[in-house]
């Protein structure tokens, strides 16, 4: 496995690089958009293995182009923050563990999109769609003195579905629901899993 050793800020930074670039390019068409929203996180599956609850930390960042009426590609970077503090028993590499432990789960999608909506354009516009790329994981587990900790480049997918409700002229409201599923990884042990939680989002669009 690919270990990576980046910041947020730097990952952050790279990304706004890219939209700063493409949104030059292509403002003057109106035909691309941003959306920032915030995020709640549900693990499911085999995160639920390290962090079993409710994530109100997350926030995420879009930039799409519109390729006719119908369809957008672009790019989507998020960041949310799963923690919690348990005195559940563990398995580790060399036994179980029992004991208060500290839990955190970063996980930074850094992925590309295409999504179909419906309605049309400066209307209410359902949507769905598939994001693909992967996600930046860092698992970091804590027990007593001891600590475990990876990071990790994970491939995946996160299938979404969504509307987005004007408000002014270049100016609206967006929710939606997505579903990542890392197709790829390890938790911070060394077994081989696969990351999954839910996400529900809620912020604003605009265009350039």
């Amino acid at each position: 496995m690919n270990i990576i050793k980046l910041k947020f800020w730097q990952m952050f930074a790279v990304f706004a690089l890219v939209l700063l670039m493409f949104g030059t390019g292509y403002s003057q068409k109106e035909q691309w958009y941003g959306a920032f929203t915030y995020s709640v996180s549900i693990p499911t599956g085999d995160t639920k293995s390290l962090v079993e609850e409710i994530s109100w930390r997350g926030i995420g960042l879009d930039y799409r182009y519109m390729i006719d009426r119908t369809y957008s590609i672009g790019l989507f970077f998020g960041w949310n923050v799963l923690y919690e503090r348990s005195t559940r028993t563990t398995q580790t590499e060399n036994g179980a563990v029992t004991g208060t432990s500290d839990r955190t789960l970063n996980a930074f999608p850094i992925m590309a999109n295409i999504f179909y909506y419906f309605g049309e354009r400066k209307s209410i516009r359902p949507y769905v769609g598939l994001n693909a790329g992967g996600y930046v994981m860092n698992q970091r587990f804590e027990i007593g003195v001891f600590a475990w900790e990876d990071d990790s480049w994970e491939w995946g997918i996160a299938p979404e579905a969504g509307v987005v409700i004007p408000v002014e002229k270049d100016f609206g409201i967006i929710l939606n629901g997505k579903y990542n599923y890392a197709l790829t990884g390890e938790d911070v042990f060394g077994t081989t899993i696969n990351h999954t939680y839910w996400q529900i989002n809620a912020g604003f669009v605009w265009e350039p």
